[in-house]
């Protein structure tokens, strides 16, 4: 049949696309930050944030498999809520990734800023330079190959095994026993909150369930297989940063870049120095690639919500010659720069920054989740749907104050779209008239 999406992607395949969609450059920042609010508790966080994942990747399965659709979790939000609601998903990823065009290119600054005992500064001038880069390089058409993004997912992962196998022989027994205590929760809940941004992407198989060789089937085998290799990587990675105690308590300089290039301080800890500094060379690497696929990829979202009168339509802008959408880069690479500067002027810590992305995309969930429960027709995927949507409820409360952000954003999304909708109204009218 004309039209259709011919089955091209194997088990196999689907399991890795999973991995390269949920494993980003948070994990390297989020191991030590953890740490330092919940210790050995942090173990918990990290478990339960797997056990969350099982849920919460096998609703988004069941909806890829009942409503297959390119458009993904938006799409499963407007079908089951109206269009304001499909707009809010828009949104809301929207504001989210454009926080993370910062931290990510900060990230990698941060690492080479530790090994090298540079000043704190140099971390955000490496962040300038990796984001200018990348927009320059998206504004005039030069994207990142699908096989360079492959291979930025591939070196993660190699980056993470090393860690964990080079950790073992020096990991503490008595470093890694869990506190258990009726004070222990608030903590738990907190590091939990941090490692949310390390688990976003569990819905970004559902615009593929299309192209699988038996969709029926291999979606949900891929989903486990999928879960079950990020849950070990990132399990195994807590507990080699616990384990070697690759961490430090304390609001000194020094001690808040050990926390955010914590990988790096293992690999320090277990092999020398030197291999610190190769962790934070490759940490550098990942974060150019993946800063780099952020701006093309959120340009190009910016672009697509303007086409459909939901942003202004100054974005709704393609350069025909270079197939980009040039003022939605610079949209996404203005405001990552002002999110920078922000960041340098006030002294904000990461482990603040990280709130802003996580707080929306758990938003974001809730409300996927809550289709699932009203579209999917399977008992097991409703029961799976619910079970996700109330975790992240329950989840929900420990971001604090950052609570208010989606809540602002869409106020100002409704907002926009109402007063877009009245203003096309008026306009055909005195077009007729």
């Amino acid at each position: 049949m004309s039209g259709t999406l011919n089955g091209s992607i194997s088990v196999w395949q689907g399991m890795a696309l999973y991995v390269g969609a949920v494993i980003g450059s948070g994990i390297l920042i989020l191991p030590g930050m953890t740490a330092v609010i919940a210790g050995a508790d942090a173990l918990l966080s990290w478990g339960g944030m797997i056990l969350l994942s099982v849920p919460l990747a096998y609703t988004f399965a069941f909806l890829a498999r009942e409503y297959p659709s390119a458009g993904g979790v938006s799409t499963f939000v407007e079908k089951a809520f109206g269009r304001y609601a499909g707009a809010l998903i828009g949104w809301f990823y929207f504001i989210a990734a454009s926080a993370g065009q910062f931290i990510v290119p900060l990230t990698g600054g941060v690492y080479v800023t530790y090994v090298f005992h540079w000043n704190p500064v140099v971390a955000f001038v490496i962040a300038a330079i990796l984001l200018g880069g990348s927009v320059t390089g998206n504004y005039f058409g030069l994207r990142t190959s699908g096989k360079v993004q492959l291979a930025t997912s591939g070196l993660i992962v190699g980056v993470l095994l090393a860690t964990i196998l080079l950790a073992i022989p020096f990991m503490h027994a008595r470093v890694l026993s869990p506190h258990i205590s009726g004070s222990m929760w608030e903590p738990v809940g907190r590091a939990s909150m941090l490692i949310f941004w390390s688990f976003f992407g569990w819905e970004a198989i559902a615009s593929l369930a299309p192209e699988f060789n038996h969709p029926e089937r291999d979606v949900m085998r891929a989903t486990w297989g999928g879960i079950g290799i990020v849950g070990v990587l990132y399990f195994g990675i807590a507990l080699a940063v616990v384990g070697t105690h690759s961490y430090a308590v304390g609001q000194q300089s020094m001690a808040q870049a050990m926390n955010n290039a914590s990988l790096a301080q293992v690999m320090a800890n277990t092999i020398g120095r030197s291999a610190g500094v190769v962790t934070a060379v490759i940490a550098l690497v990942i974060c150019l690639g993946t800063t780099n696929a952020f701006v093309a990829s959120i340009s190009r979202l910016a672009y697509a919500l303007s086409q459909e009168k939901l942003a202004p339509a100054w974005f709704d802008h393609l350069n025909e010659q270079r197939s980009t959408p040039q003022r939605a880069v610079l949209l996404v690479g203005g405001l990552a720069g002002i999110g920078l500067v922000v960041t340098y002027v006030f002294n904000l810590g990461m482990n603040q920054l990280v709130y802003v992305p996580n707080s929306l995309g758990i938003a974001t969930y809730i409300l996927g989740t809550a289709a699932g429960a009203r579209l999917i027709q399977s008992w097991i995927g409703k029961v799976c749907a619910g079970t996700a949507f109330v975790l992240c409820l329950i989840a929900y409360p420990f971001v604090g104050t950052f609570i208010a952000i989606p809540i602002v954003v869409a106020v100002l999304c409704i907002g926009y779209v109402l007063w877009r909708t009245r203003h096309e109204t008026r306009k055909n009218r005195s077009v007729i008239g």
